[in-house]
């Protein structure tokens, strides 16, 4: 009987033919496959010890990005600039040294093109591999950089070398590592999955603080000649476990699904970019609000309480760690909520909640200038409340908004060009309007605002994405429908 022939056959008990044609080829096999009953709406859940592991990689891989970028961002607005810019007047050295921490972000939209099409054509795994020897190798060898007094002008170009290919690796990081996790979350948790990755970030955050922070309890002259070095230096740590777990890791199950069926695309950009216009519109919109927003309160703040507030930089330090570390505890229950809910409600609330908290916090922090506390509570608000929020559940909506062939490019071609901008102008565009306008804190606050409301106006033409389901191989619906 000819393989393509179909007609019934009896069955025996229990669902089985009483023959299976030997010319059944393996197409067949994953078309019967496909028809086959799955738990939930689009989930393809992996096993229970591939998913703890494809979360633990997704976690380690985001705890390594923001560790490398909350370190240099800190040490950018602390250390650097009498280290690699010195004789400059105060304000310029801290501007060129935030200039570096914006270099590093020129890279990602290219990594983000790149390591997206990679990801859809070769897998999740290999991408993911590549980003973490790329984040580890660069950050540890700024630990091991020459300053301007013994090399001169080859220090900054030696840092700014390796601060590209920092950004270069992290551009495909948050959302490779977001990806692996929903793409292995059971029914009905992918939020909460996809949460982790946000948790991992903070998680970094946290540690690059606390590093920081202890060393610089040194006397001043040890923590500029070694001690800023030692925080570099012990990201190979996290490196060597993250490739650990990640070399160990299977791929995920929808994308093996997709090789199965060769339903993998030679040319991802090109379909997202004909197919999901809307997709990537919104989702630029939403990336560059949560950046512009997250690192306005992990560089620029940090900045206003060293030279405005008048904290000494551990004081100040302090307040980072205060806001990451509530962060941290939040960010699976904003996950959690938005699988409840939906995604949209909870990234609506956590944009609102800092155009407005905006406001309170500059009002807050100058009740008494000069009170740590108050510095730390209102950064504990800030970050805890509405960074967390946007972070837990602004990776799962991304991903979700793109169908399974082209997500990877999707996500990296909308997000990091994108976050790139946020990422890198907001501390200069808030150090600018802040030095412009003499002090006044209330055009800090409105820049925040204008950010926010680029960033729910994305939010709110995007479709939800909850209910959807995550294996879904073309696009839901025209580009041409908002809502």
């Amino acid at each position: 009987m000819p393989c393509n022939e179909r007609r019934r056959r009896p069955s025996l008990p229990g669902g089985e033919h009483p023959s299976t044609p030997r010319c059944r080829t393996r197409k067949a096999q994953v078309m019967a496959q496909a028809a086959s009953p799955r738990p939930g709406p689009g989930a393809i859940p992996g096993t229970a010890p591939d998913i703890k592991r494809a979360n633990a990689a997704a976690v380690i891989g985001t705890m390594l990005e923001y560790y490398d970028f909350i370190l240099y961002g800190l040490a950018a607005s602390l250390v650097f600039a009498p280290l690699f810019f010195p004789g400059s007047d105060p304000f310029v050295g801290t501007l060129q040294s935030l200039g570096t921490f914006a270099v590093g972000f020129l890279l990602r939209p290219i990594g983000g093109v790149f390591f997206g099409r990679l990801g859809d054509r070769v897998g999740r795994k290999r991408v993911l591999i590549i980003t973490m020897l790329l984040m580890g190798g660069a950050t540890t060898a700024i630990g091991l950089l020459p300053t301007y007094a013994q090399v001169g002008a080859l220090a900054p170009a030696l840092l700014i070398v390796a601060r590209m290919i920092q950004g270069l690796g992290a551009s495909a990081e948050f959302g490779g590592a977001t990806i692996v996790a929903i793409e292995f979350a059971p029914k009905g948790k992918r939020a909460l999955f996809g949460s982790l990755p946000g948790a991992g970030m903070w998680a970094g955050s946290i540690l690059a603080t606390a590093v920081l922070t202890v060393m610089a309890l040194l006397p001043d002259d040890q923590f500029l000649s070694w001690g800023w070095r030692l925080p570099f230096l012990l990201s190979i740590v996290l490196v060597g476990y993250g490739l650990w777990l990640r070399s160990g890791l299977p791929e995920t199950p929808v994308y093996a699904e997709l090789q199965e069926e060769q339903a993998t695309k030679k040319s991802p950009i090109r379909s997202v970019l004909s197919g999901q216009r809307r997709a990537v519109l919104c989702v630029a919109a939403a990336a560059y609000g949560t950046a512009s927003i997250g690192f306005f309160y992990q560089v620029f703040a940090l900045n206003f309480a060293s030279t405005t507030l008048g904290l000494n930089p551990r004081q100040a330090l302090v307040g980072t760690l205060c806001g990451s570390t509530l962060a941290l505890l939040t960010t699976p229950l904003f996950g959690a909520l938005a699988d409840r809910i939906g995604r949209r409600p909870v990234l609506i609330f956590g944009f609102t909640f800092s155009a407005v908290f905006s406001f309170g916090f500059f009002w807050f922090v100058n009740l008494v200038p000069g009170t740590p506390w108050l510095f730390w509570v209102a950064m504990g608000a800030a970050v805890g409340i509405g960074n967390s929020s946007i972070f837990a559940t602004g990776g799962t909506f991304f991903a979700e908004l793109f169908d399974a062939k082209h997500r990877f490019s999707g996500f990296g071609i909308s997000r990091e060009g994108a976050n790139a901008l946020g990422s890198a102008l907001s501390p200069l565009i808030a150090l600018q309007i802040f030095h412009v306008s003499n002090g006044s804190t209330m055009w800090l606050s409105l820049f925040v605002t204008a950010v926010a409301a680029v960033a729910l106006l994305g939010v709110v033409l995007a479709r939800e994405t909850y209910r959807s389901s995550i294996d879904q191989q073309t696009s839901p619906e025209p580009d041409s429908v908002l809502t």
